[in-house]
């Protein structure tokens, strides 16, 4: 019994010695997050106003919604988007969604796709950096699926960019039917 009991008091002395170190510990690994802390925001272009987009999303994913998993993964799609990699929008298959909330994602990331084939990162490179981000962040929040308000402001946010892209590509087919076919 003495043995059980000098057991028991020994491992009671060394649990906040071994709980100690592991937060440390747990961070170190998310050196994603911690990479992009100290990141610039550049606006020059698709690829770095499509990392600042990420940063400020992984950030909040880490800070505000204590969310370390998804801060780290897009993290890393920060860094990579800031090295002027090519980042695509998230595959869906990636992520757990409901029946429900598939149709208008797809569709979605679709129209995104579409646009991008159409020149939206050169035409519109802000607006594209802001919809594929959104579109993510979507994505991310529906797969949660209990914030309902962050949902929308998702969805929100990616559907007005959308807006931006659209009106870009437009007044960039007008201005070319205008060069090859000028009115008489």
């Amino acid at each position: 019994m003495k043995r059980i009991l000098s057991a028991f008091v020994l491992s009671a002395a060394l649990i906040p010695v071994a709980v100690a170190p592991v937060p440390a510990q747990m961070f170190q690994l998310y050196d994603g997050v911690a990479a992009v802390r100290g990141q610039a925001d550049s606006q020059d272009g698709f690829a770095h106003s499509l990392a600042a987009e990420y940063r400020r999303f992984a950030l909040s994913e880490a800070d505000d919604m204590a969310d370390w998993i998804d801060a780290e993964h897009f993290a890393k799609k920060t860094l990579a988007s800031a090295r002027g990699e090519a980042v695509p929008p998230e595959d869906l298959a990636d992520w757990t969604l409901g029946d429900a909330q598939l149709p208008a994602l797809q569709s979605s990331r679709a129209r995104l796709i579409s646009a991008f084939d159409r020149d939206a990162r050169i035409l519109a490179p802000h607006a594209s950096a802001r919809a594929q981000a959104q579109f993510d962040c979507w994505v991310e929040q529906a797969e949660e699926g209990h914030q309902k308000d962050d949902i929308a402001a998702c969805r929100d946010g990616f559907l007005n960019a959308m807006l931006e892209i659209d009106a870009s590509l437009d007044a960039w087919d007008n201005e070319r039917i205008e060069q090859e076919y000028p009115a008489k």
